[in-house]
Parts: C-alpha cells; structure tokens; sequence
C-alpha cells in the first residue's frame, strides 16, 4: 500500500471500550507501515458517514479498527458512493465477535491484521441487501438473523464483562430461559413459497456468527 493514502475508522466503545488499548499499542506499527489518517466514532451509524466522506476524500484505503458493528456501518457508508469512489476496505477486528474478519481471513492478532491491512493484495467480496416492509434498506455482508439470534444478540450489548464468544454464549443461556419463543414466518423466493412456525431464521454470507457459532461452516464470501 506505499504511496496510498488510508484513513482508519476507528469505534472507541468496540468490544465494551477494550479497543482503546489495543489501538494505542499499534501506534508504533502504523508509523512502520507507513502511517494513515485517523478519525474515530462517537455515536451510532457515525461509521456511516465517515466511510461516505472518505471515498468524497479520495481516500483510497479504509481500515475498519472495530468489530463486526462498525465493518457494517462501513459497508453501508461505502456502498451510498459510486463504485469508482469506493475505497478499498481492511479490517483490524477488535471488537467482540470478529466474525466478518474471520471468514476472510483477516488474523485475530491486531499486529498481524495490521500489516495484512497493508500488505495483502484486495479481492472483491459477496454483499446482500436487505429492505423491509417500511421501505428501509440496509447491505450486509456477515450474516442475517431473524429470531432467537437477534435476541442474543441484542442481549450480548448487557453483558460488558467478559470477551468474545463468552459474551455470546451468556447471551444465549439468557434468552433461552427468556426468549425461547418460535414465530411463524412465511418465505417466498424466486423458485418457491412456504410457510412455518421457527425459532430463528439465518442468512449466512460468512461462515460464523456470535464469535465463535458455525452457522454455515462451508460459506464463501466471494463464491459469487
């Protein structure tokens, strides 16, 4: 990446605001690398608006320094520019789940993700969409949960005391005695329709959710 000018999104609160000591210890890395503009969020969908300014910048690299949260904000700031303004995307993950950043590979080291931010060659990714029955449409590119997983994932944001998958899978011991309640849903896609009473609905891009949850183990991000 010589020459190229990187921004850094950086979130401050990712993984119950641990991400602050972790961005600071890869000051000295960065420097090494060659260095990069910093801005940081301070609400949510921030990350939104900075990822749409930076392609107006000319930025050409953005490097998400958060979890899988500000990755999606960044994609959705991304995909509101013209292709041929869309910087490329790296992630440092060092929020909580990481999820994303591990389906493509991107090691859980911060340091080792840093030089990889800088020195791996870009490859196109697989992206959906989604848009609901009030007209709202936002992209992903992980996962999509309808159901019991939303609700874990909701409850995960209470639990700040412990890390990664632990978070999780306190969250899920919580809404199986709270919120074990199946809901009826009915399907229609571009070959059939169907109708039935589930507990969850997921749409796997990549490979895991929650930190650590195999949803789709044989996932692709960039099958097409």
């Amino acid at each position: 990446m010589p020459g190229k000018r990187v921004r850094i999104i950086f979130n401050p609160i990712a993984n119950f605001g641990r991400s602050w000591a972790i961005a600071s210890s890869l000051r000295p890395l960065l420097t090494e690398l060659g260095g990069a503009e910093w801005t940081g969020t301070v609400y949510p969908t921030h990350a939104v608006e900075l990822a749409r300014q930076a392609g107006e910048d000319g930025v050409e690299t953005i490097i998400a320094m958060g979890g899988d949260g500000t990755v999606h904000e960044i994609v959705n700031g991304l995909m509101k520019l013209p292709p041929e303004k869309r910087p490329v995307l790296a992630i440092v993950p060092v929020g909580t789940g990481n999820d994303f950043a591990h389906s493509l590979g991107v090691s859980a080291d911060p340091e080792i993700a840093l030089r990889q931010a800088f020195q791996s060659p870009a490859h196109t990714v697989d992206i959906a969409r989604i848009r609901d029955n009030r007209g709202h449409e936002e992209y992903w590119v992980n996962s999509l949960g309808i159901g019991f997983d939303a609700v874990i994932n909701i409850r995960s944001r209470r639990i700040p005391v412990f890390q990664g998958f632990l978070v999780y899978f306190l969250a899920l011991l919580q809404a199986v005695l709270l919120d074990y309640t199946p809901y009826w849903v009915r399907f229609r896609t571009d070959r059939e329709e169907w109708e039935d009473t589930l507990l969850m609905t997921v749409l796997g891009n990549g490979r895991r959710e929650g930190g650590g949850f195999l949803i789709a183990p044989r996932a692709s991000v960039c099958d097409g």
